[in-house]
């Protein structure tokens, strides 16, 4: 059974306080289970057993991540590579192994691999120039520079809970711009304990990183504050309902771009959305109930949206990794 499928059985076995849960850890990733409970007006015992069984299972991993517009001198860039034949997991392993790579996922199409890949501008160069081409597999790339984001994941709001909901979550937190920041070695260290574990404890996060747990807890409320540290859930699209997964590549005149992007943003299936250097302008996911749904939406959209020329769809086959976090292949 491959892990698309895995995921799909699971989530005929969520019921709706699981998928509420998800939803409030897709909002704030740290929160306790009490206040999740609070404001959800479940049961304290049940949120926390149930939140505690969706994080041991693998359902959900809660990660923290720099915004990728935050860090001075660093870049990402869009990798399409196409893989030869019976090579395409080989290629995603050894893509999604990289420490730079966000996502990696392959795709239909001429046996493709999908990822974004971030980092400083000699390493990005290194691995566009050395690394990909030095993997078993790899036929050929095309990078595309990512000019501008409008959604990324961690931004996606798949709508499980209700605005008002919503607004009890993020009624404290005050929108700020992202500042660009550099990053010290006490800071490059909170950031690597939280990708791994975004609800360490501050204790914990103290001693990962050889501080003093006042400090610990000063530096990552700086981090957070800024808005360059984000924590949420990463939570493969299946669980919670939206089966399938399409990556729109999109073609449109420039003094169209951003309309169009502003405009497909509105859907809230929207999961991910950039603008992109190279022959095509916007690449966005899709995420929909099944393919009948897919199909409804890709018929709607030229209707809808003016100004699309072209538009490529290729459908998730699987995915090796979500926002900087491992995700389980195929089975061996």
């Amino acid at each position: 059974m491959t892990e698309i499928a895995k995921l799909m059985a699971m989530n005929d076995e969520l019921d709706e306080i699981d998928r509420r849960i998800i939803g409030y850890l897709q909002v704030d990733g740290r929160a306790p289970f009490s206040t999740i409970a609070d404001v959800l007006a479940l049961p304290d015992r049940t949120v926390s057993r149930r939140g505690q069984e969706l994080l041991a299972q693998g359902a959900i991993q809660v990660t923290g991540l720099i915004e990728r517009s935050a860090l001075a001198r660093k870049e990402a860039m869009i990798v399409r590579i196409t893989c030869a034949p019976g090579m395409n997991i080989i290629v995603a392993t050894a893509m999604a192994n990289l420490d730079e790579s966000i996502f990696v996922y392959l795709t239909t199409g001429g046996n493709e691999c999908l990822a974004e890949i971030f980092g400083s501008t000699a390493v990005i160069t290194n691995i566009m120039l050395n690394v990909i081409p030095g993997i078993p597999g790899v036929v050929n790339s095309t990078t595309y520079g990512c000019l501008k984001y409008y959604r990324t994941a961690a931004q996606w709001n798949p709508g499980i809970l209700s605005d008002a909901e919503r607004a009890k979550i993020i009624v404290d937190r005050v929108p700020r711009p992202i500042q660009e920041i550099e990053l010290l070695a006490d800071d490059q260290l909170i950031l690597e304990t939280l990708s791994k574990n975004g609800r360490a404890t501050f204790d914990q996060i103290a001693r990962a990183c050889g501080l003093t747990e006042p400090t610990a807890r000063r530096k990552t409320a700086q981090l957070l504050d800024s808005g360059a540290l984000s924590i949420h859930a990463v939570v493969d699209p299946a669980i919670i309902g939206f089966k399938v997964e399409c990556w729109l590549w999109i073609k449109c005149a420039p003094a169209d771009v951003s309309r169009i992007a502003e405009e497909l943003i509105l859907d809230h299936r929207i999961r991910y959305l950039a603008t992109i250097s190279g022959d095509y302008q916007i690449l966005s996911e899709v995420t929909t109930a099944n393919r009948k749904d897919l199909n409804i939406y890709l018929e709607e959209l030229g209707n809808k949206i003016s100004g699309i020329n072209a538009l490529d769809s290729y459908i998730l086959i699987e995915a090796f990794k979500r926002s900087g976090r491992k995700v389980s292949s195929i089975d061996k």
